[in-house]
């Protein structure tokens, strides 16, 4: 699946190149998730290194610029990534002879305009217009809905089936940064065994979870039924054999036989099996 980065979304709305810097990651995420496809693009403008930052410096003036370690890290990711081909003003779909109406604002030779003519969706940098929005484009009479993506987790949220990306993945990315952690999600007992049904049950399930005001509320949630795991001997105890023996192993549910089961680290749940059977929750 191919996306198109958009130059519209850098009109030197940050205030410092730091605050640019900072905002980058959600931005790399994407670019990597989208670099995981087998086959899929980024399209770009050729000269997207004069798009502004600030009001007064644009991405070519960023060499200029010494930073810490992680934040020339994070340069040089995004160097990479808009001076290297393909660049669809080479070959553009669209007319540029025709109006592409975005509220009052023409987008012809423009991302924008070209994402609507392709059907394709836009990545975008954070920004009040564009950061995870559909946007409407007219054009002729015709009606366009482009989606607009910059963080990691709207982007799963609608592409993430297109792209064919594992489930394992797109939870990753769903919940990055929030109170559910599922980076050590095994392999064995993660979402891809999941029937489509469960799978949108264990999602409405985890967003519910990290919505929660607070730890409290949640163990007063009934629905969750979040409790310790108490296997009820040494040999039943699911995770005995595993890195995380000695953790104090919690479980909530997401059905009626169905069971996320993990460990609460500072304030984020992290996420280590999923049960499909109710097998090893009746006896803990």
């Amino acid at each position: 699946m191919n996306f198109i980065l958009n130059e519209k979304s850098l009109h030197g709305q940050f205030e410092s190149t730091d605050d640019f810097l900072k905002s980058l990651d959600a931005n790399l995420k994407c670019f990597n998730l989208v670099r995981s496809q087998e086959d899929g693009e980024i399209r770009k403008i050729a000269d997207f290194y004069k798009c502004k930052i600030t009001k007064k410096i644009s991405l070519g003036d960023l060499k200029q610029y010494p930073r810490s370690d992680e934040l020339s890290r994070l340069r040089i990711a995004l160097d990479k990534e808009i001076r290297t081909e393909p660049y669809w003003d080479f070959a553009p779909e669209h007319n540029y002879g025709m109006t592409y109406w975005m509220g009052e604002e023409d987008m012809a030779a423009t991302a924008v305009a070209e994402a609507a003519a392709r059907q394709e969706p836009l990545l975008s940098f954070d920004s009040d217009v564009y950061s995870d929005r559909r946007l409407c484009i007219k054009c002729a009479g015709e009606e366009y809905s482009v989606v607009s993506v910059y963080h990691p987790a709207y982007l799963v949220e609608h592409f993430g089936g297109q792209m064919g990306l594992e489930r394992d993945m797109c939870l990753k990315a769903r919940y990055a940064g929030t109170r559910m952690d599922c980076s050590l999600l095994e392999k064995e007992y993660g979402a891809e065994h999941l029937e489509q049904d469960e799978y949108a049950l264990l999602i409405g399930t985890l967003d519910k979870f990290v919505k929660h005001e607070s730890w409290e509320s949640i163990g007063l949630d009934d629905g969750l039924e979040y409790k310790k795991y108490t296997p009820s001997s040494a040999e039943e105890d699911w995770f005995r054999n595993s890195a995380y023996r000695d953790m104090t192993i919690m479980k909530f549910r997401f059905s009626s036989r169905m069971r996320c089961f993990g460990y609460r680290k500072g304030d984020r749940f992290r996420l280590l099996r999923i049960e499909r059977d109710h097998k090893r929750s009746n006896k803990g």
